[in-house]
Formats: C-alpha cells, structure tokens, sequence
C-alpha cells in the first residue's frame, strides 16, 4: 500500500549520524520529503545523498541548536523551502560524569540543547501547523530515553533533560488530542551509536549490554509508534521490562538500579558534544 506520509515533508534534527540519521533514512523510504539539520555539513550530506537515492527531496541545513539563535534560525531555513508536515526533535548530547566535574557552560549548552531548543521548535510547529494548515495531518516526535523513568547518577543533568522531553511531550499529546496534529514520544535505551564512546561511557553490566539496540531498529519503532499516532513508546523487550520495573521499587532503588547498571565513567574519555 502507498504510505499515508508519501509527498510529506519531515524536519529531522541530529541527522547527520545514529538515530538521526537512521530516522530520515526511514522516512525517505517511506516517500517522505526531507531537511536533514545538525552542526556537520559532512556527514549530513552524506546521509541527504542516501536519501535522495530513493527517490525524495532533501535539503540540508546546518544549525547549531546548542547556542542561543539556533532554533530560530533552523526553523527559518527549513521552512523557507516549503512547509513542514513532520517534526522529529532528535538532537542532543550528554556526558557520563560527575556533576560537579563538568564545567556550567557545557551544562548549560546541554540545557539548550536537549530542552530549550526542543521547545522552541516544537511551539514554532504547532503555531505554524495550527494557523496555516488546520486541517492536514501533522506529526511531532521528541526523543527522550529510558533515563526518563528514574534519576541516573553520573548522568544527572542529561537523565533530568530527558524526563523534562517525556512529561513535556506526553502533556502535548494529550492537549493535542482530537486535532490533526498527533505528538509521540520516543524513549530509547542504549543504542549501538557514537552516544556512549563520546560520553564517556561504556563501562556496562551484561544486562546494558544485552539490551542495546541498533539506530535502525529505533528509528523503525519511532516511525511506526508515530504513524499510529502512539503517546509514548520504549524501543525493546529488555527496555520496556526495566522501565516497568521502577514502578516497583523506591525512586532511591531505582536510582541505585541505573547506577549498577551503567558501571562507572570511563577516565579516559571528555564530556564531549555526542550529536549533530
């Protein structure tokens, strides 16, 4: 059957590699117009080159959505092109260190990033699909990740933006319902990316280790959870058993649980900026 989404246009920020990426590649292969966006111009247009191999058209933006501006000018330029239909607020990056070891600016970058700028765009979707285009189907995807269920020590800030995209998203579903605009959101667990090298991570327990995935298989889940219209959905078996799972102990346990988990930071790796 012809995808409802064919001749749709879609804005997918972080695209230039992991979950980013493999969304548009989703996207594209279901006829769905793309503008890829992230900080590389490398790498995006070599994810725009596969897909327009399938037959879509792809516009390429770079936009740092770190720094203050940055949403402003994304949304500017993706729409200066044609209207977007689909939403997917991929972008972010965190750290897997000490609270106190990082430096404010990179958690306030990460701040902007993961929450700031989500928001941003998400309100510049809903106002410009509500005004000019009431009565066509639209779709909005956060990714958030299964560090929303519970807090993560050595991942404080990171853990606490993703909570912030969960409640955000899911309260936006609800005020949402019964319009054309249908909001999903996605929360992943660890995925087979560049995510857990750069953040110093990796240090993982069996069962990490066991339920990891990869990009493809993530974006799969988040395109279909967004098709069918889905308030929330957990990517994997093993995911979706530890996230019920804390609903069963204290919210210290669960905090502990996620420690044990993840193991220690790696000391030879930097806080570094982990998405496009």
């Amino acid at each position: 059957m012809e995808s409802e989404l064919k001749g749709k246009r879609a804005l997918v920020t972080g695209a230039s590699s992991g979950i980013g990426a493999a969304i548009a590649r989703e996207l594209a292969a279901l006829g769905v117009d793309l503008v890829v966006s992230g900080r590389r111009r490398d790498a995006l247009d070599a994810v725009a080159a596969e897909c327009t191999a399938r037959g879509v058209r792809v516009d390429v933006v770079v936009a740092d959505l770190g720094r203050p501006g940055g949403a402003a000018a994304l949304w500017s330029g993706a729409r200066a092109t044609g209207p977007v239909d689909i939403l997917i607020n991929n972008a972010g990056f965190g750290y897997f260190r000490p609270f106190r070891a990082v430096d404010w600016e990179r958690d306030a970058e990460l701040v902007q990033l993961n929450i700031t700028s989500l928001v941003e765009l998400s309100r510049r979707f809903v106002d410009d699909r509500t005004t000019g285009f009431a009565h066509d189907r639209a779709h909005l995807v956060n990714i958030a990740s299964i560090g929303a269920y519970q807090a993560v020590p050595h991942m404080a800030v990171y853990a606490a933006s993703k909570a912030f995209v969960r409640n955000f998203t899911e309260a936006l579903h609800d005020e949402l319902r019964g319009t054309p605009i249908r909001v999903t959101c996605v929360c992943p667990g660890g995925t087979r990316t560049g995510f857990h090298e750069m953040a110093g991570a990796g240090n993982y327990s069996w069962l990490a280790n066991a339920s990891m995935m990869s990009a493809e298989a993530v974006a799969r889940s988040a395109v279909h959870a967004m098709r069918r219209g889905k308030r929330n959905v957990i990517p994997g078996v093993l995911n979706k058993l530890a996230c019920w799972s804390v609903r069963l102990v204290s919210r210290r346990i669960a905090a502990w649980m996620s420690g044990r988990v993840l193991g220690k930071p790696r000391a030879d790796a930097l806080p570094a900026r982990t998405a496009a």
